[in-house]
């Protein structure tokens, strides 16, 4: 394992955060950080932009719902 910040390869454990994962610290740099970061969740960009299209041009909320299989408060936010 190597620190993301410095490269280092000397680090240690560093507790645990909310989650449940491993913490762990650099020694070199003392950035902390865990092991994994989970990927982002959301839709793809193709998606946002076809909401975005079909509400420009005059669709509801609810309509594109059912069209894209997103959810109507996700589209209104």
């Amino acid at each position: 394992m190597q620190c993301p910040e410095c490269q280092s390869t000397h680090i240690r454990k560093n507790g645990m955060n909310k989650q449940g994962k491993q913490n762990h610290i650099c020694v070199a740099c003392s950035r902390q950080f865990i092991d994994s970061y989970e990927k982002q969740k959301g839709y793809d960009e193709k998606t946002k932009q076809e909401g975005l299209t079909a509400y420009v041009n005059g669709m509801g909320f609810r309509a594109i719902e059912r069209q894209k299989g997103v959810d109507h408060t996700t589209i209104i936010n």
